[in-house]
């Protein structure tokens, strides 16, 4: 092993680890088990996991049943935060030994629902500013650089010469969904968000959303209040985390040449209702986003840049609490994980909340 800070490591830690997925998904079979310390390989790092959220991309999986395939044991959690304790050797892995980052989980067999890890120390840790308390970082990947994502891609493909960047977000509640409230007013983009309850634009609308700029989907004739306010505000692209009909619905409602990109399917449904002479005739175009190959776009070097450009944004929006990175947590333990997940999910989902596994403190 390479470089290390000072103090005695335990000899085995615990971990969350996926044993049985279900397509109930509150009848998946998810454990906290007992494993050795991981020790970090060239390049990688050891973590100390202070916390680790509980995202979309985290249990979408948990409900993913593949049928005559054996499933093996998988150890979950896709991002975190903590403090680099140990390097595996390698001049970057040795030089954030002691420095707190988020964190992304891109080493086989390991999760970030765990006391410690590895990562490989290049692709997958962000050394955060000295402001940013550690655990606000816990969700610093995943939907903070999606949202600067979102608006990368609508400022490059931006045409109207009428109007200011613009799109559309489906499932505009979620805590991806107020980021871009709040960073599409930072950086002057127009955004229409679609929400399924009252209550849930009450929430947008309470951190500075335009209320013309919210529809309710169980609203009367909300698909043709859609449609108006995408062609009032020049809208030619949208972004759909709900997939179904839903997808359908919004292609119909950009205009000519509009693109839709779907990044998730929280109807558990493929896309539907998607007319053929939309994509012949009026040559508008279904596109799938996906973060990781966003980021990869244009080779090592443009890589580099886009990494760069959108951490610093992330970084400035996560040192203020009320910042457009951050995130409202519900806090739990690892042991009290899966229970207070289950009771979320049967309750009111996570609107405005995103369950946290805290490793560092003691939780409510």
């Amino acid at each position: 092993m390479g470089a290390a800070a000072s103090g005695e490591l335990p000899t085995n830690i615990r971990r969350v680890v996926l044993t049985e997925p279900n397509e109930d998904i509150t009848k998946a079979k998810i454990v906290v088990e007992e494993v050795p310390m991981p020790i970090p390989r060239s390049g990688e790092v050891l973590i100390k996991v202070s916390a680790a959220p509980v995202n979309p991309s985290d249990y979408g999986e948990w409900s993913n049943v593949i049928a005559d395939k054996e499933f093996k044991p998988t150890p979950v959690g896709k991002e975190g935060s903590g403090i680099v304790i140990a390097s595996g050797g390698g001049v970057y892995a040795n030089s954030i030994v002691g420095c707190k980052i988020g964190f992304v989980t891109n080493v086989k067999g390991q999760g970030s629902y765990a006391e410690y890890c590895t990562v490989n120390a290049l692709e997958g840790t962000f050394p955060l500013p000295e402001a940013v308390p550690v655990e606000n970082a816990a969700s610093h990947f995943v939907n903070p650089y999606t949202a600067f994502g979102f608006l990368d891609i609508v400022k490059a493909r931006h045409r109207s010469t009428k109007h200011r960047p613009a799109l559309v977000h489906t499932a505009a509640a979620s805590q991806l969904g107020q980021m871009l409230v709040k960073l599409c007013k930072q950086e002057d983009v127009t955004l229409i968000n679609v929400v399924r309850r009252q209550d849930q634009a009450d929430i947008l609308k309470s951190i500075g959303a335009n209320e013309e700029h919210i529809i309710v989907s169980s609203g009367d004739d909300w698909k043709n209040h859609l449609a108006t306010t995408l062609k009032t505000h020049g809208v030619e692209l949208g972004f759909d985390a709900v997939a179904g009909e839903m997808s359908g619905i919004l292609l119909d409602a950009l205009p000519h040449k509009g693109t839709l990109f779907v990044y998730g399917r929280l109807s558990n449904q493929g896309c539907s209702g998607i007319q053929p002479l939309d994509l012949i005739y009026r040559q508008k175009k279904l596109e799938g986003f996906y973060l990781g190959s966003w980021i990869k776009q244009g080779g090592p070097l443009a890589m580099l840049q886009r990494i760069r450009a959108a951490t610093a944004c992330v970084h400035a929006g996560l040192v203020d609490e009320s910042g457009w990175a951050a995130s409202q947590f519900a806090d739990c333990s690892v042991e009290a994980m899966w229970t207070d997940f289950v009771a979320m999910w049967k309750d009111n989902g996570f609107t405005n909340k995103k369950l946290r596994i805290r490793f560092d403190a003691p939780t409510k």
